[in-house]
Formats: C-alpha cells, sequence, structure tokens
C-alpha cells in the first residue's frame, strides 16, 4: 500500500491543515464508495482499480488520525 502522505510531511503540518486533509481524505474515500456501489456494472480490473483507490484514501485517514493522536488534537 502506497501512503499518501509521507511521516515527516505529518509531522511538520500545522493542525488546521491536518484537519483539512483529513476531511478531504474522509470526503474522497465516501465519493469513491458511493462511485463504486452505484457502478456494479464496472468490468472487474476497474472496480478493483477504485477499490484500490477507496483503500489509500482510508489509509491516509489513518495516516492523519494517527498523527493528530500523537500531538493529542481532538478531530
Amino acid at each position: 500500500m502506497q501512503q499518501m502522505y509521507h511521516p515527516d510531511d505529518l509531522a511538520s503540518m500545522d493542525p488546521l491543515v491536518l484537519m483539512k486533509n483529513l476531511d478531504h481524505v474522509r470526503m474522497t474515500a465516501r465519493r469513491l464508495s458511493y462511485v463504486l456501489q452505484q457502478q456494479v456494472h464496472l468490468y472487474v480490473p476497474e472496480a478493483n482499480e477504485v477499490r484500490m483507490e477507496i483503500d489509500r484514501y482510508v489509509e491516509a485517514e489513518r495516516q492523519i488520525e494517527a498523527e493528530l493522536a500523537r500531538r493529542r488534537i481532538r478531530a
């Protein structure tokens, strides 16, 4: 799984930027999930690509949440 953010980049981000990025990755993952649900006719390779993109955004969400927890910032 390729990480969207390098840990050093997350550590140097302003808390407000972290929160905005967290909102962005959450909304994008949800939007992609909705697309996948609506596109049940997609061929397997295309559906798998969408699933991989969703996984990438979910992992980015975990990264940001871990950094916020490390800094003891509540989301």
